[in-house]
């Protein structure tokens, strides 16, 4: 009976001294990845948590070439959380990436840590970790057979003059084409009659907005000589009407083309017209619209005579 007490006796102190040592020393420590397959050069998230109790130090592992090992350490960071209730929390994470195709490993991570004052580590290591790593490059029947070297300029021989000259006679076609289509095409070169019937309606427009009787018979005037000096070759506009009158009755190629109605129709026009600009005689509405209208008579009637 008393061996048996003794016994359990000291099992209950061995098991006390065991909770006073984690309390005063007892870290939990995991590591993880964000992915356990992955591409060449893709980044890997390897999250390591140390959580420990008050008066507890930790020392963070340092990595030789920022290198764990098949993998590189692309960038990396830490934070501490310290909960109302329980130990604090480390949390390390580092972003890591592999180049080479393949079954890799983590390896276990040391980290130290001792009660703060104290001069002795103690240290605890995670789990290995395994990442799979996949080529880029197609795989099986769709892998190049061979890398081909770079090829170098082509040589004058190498060139298919033929396919150069076509395309160049090809674009000198297709210059000449818009240039064909797209220059600069004259106006058209109007008749003497038609000049002259579009200067009458002029003046007619221009005595519509001001009103000016003198400048209105000595516009249709000068539209009249104008339109026989380019016609029929006579300088009329810088002949008084006897002048005119008198070439007109000596001029044997005008003889010609004019009818006899028409060299009165234009001596009647054209002693009207000098009345007003120079009798200063005031004509009446309707002589006005006839005066245009005798203009415009003798033009029309004569243009195919020129």
């Amino acid at each position: 009976m008393k061996r048996r007490a003794f016994l359990a006796a000291f099992v209950f102190l061995f098991f006390l001294c065991g909770i006073a040592q984690a309390e005063e020393y007892g870290t939990e420590i995991s590591a993880s990845v964000d992915r356990a397959t992955a591409l060449i050069g893709d980044r890997i998230k390897l999250s390591i948590d140390i959580e420990y109790k008050p008066g507890v130090e930790v020392a963070l592992p340092e990595f030789k070439d920022a290198k764990i090992g098949a993998f590189e350490i692309k960038d990396s960071g830490s934070k501490t959380l310290r909960p109302i209730i329980g130990g604090d929390l480390l949390k390390c994470w580092y972003f890591i990436a592999a180049y080479s195709p393949g079954d890799h490993q983590i390896p276990p991570i040391e980290i130290k840590y001792r009660k703060k004052g104290s001069k002795d580590w103690k240290v605890a290591q995670t789990k290995a970790l395994k990442i799979t790593i996949g080529s880029v490059l197609p795989s099986g029947k769709n892998m190049p057979a061979d890398i081909k070297d770079v090829k170098g300029p082509l040589g004058y021989f190498e060139i298919n003059w033929f396919l150069v000259l076509g395309a160049l006679i090809l674009l000198i076609a297709i210059a000449l084409f818009l240039m064909y289509k797209f220059r600069k095409r004259p106006a058209p070169i109007k008749l003497p009659h038609e000049t002259a019937l579009e200067e009458l309606e002029a003046v007619r427009g221009n005595f519509m907005r001001n009103s000016d009787i003198k400048e209105y018979y000595a516009g249709i005037s000068d539209c009249v000589r104008r339109y026989i000096e380019r016609s029929f070759k006579l300088k009329a506009p810088e002949m008084t009407t006897e002048e005119f009158l008198g070439s007109l009755r000596e001029s044997a190629a005008l003889s010609l083309v004019l009818t006899l109605d028409q060299k009165d129709l234009l001596k009647d026009f054209l002693n009207a017209c000098d009345l007003v600009k120079f009798a200063k005689y005031n004509p009446a509405k309707g002589e006005m619209e006839a005066i245009f209208l005798s203009a415009k008579k003798f033009i029309e009637e004569t243009k195919g005579a020129a």
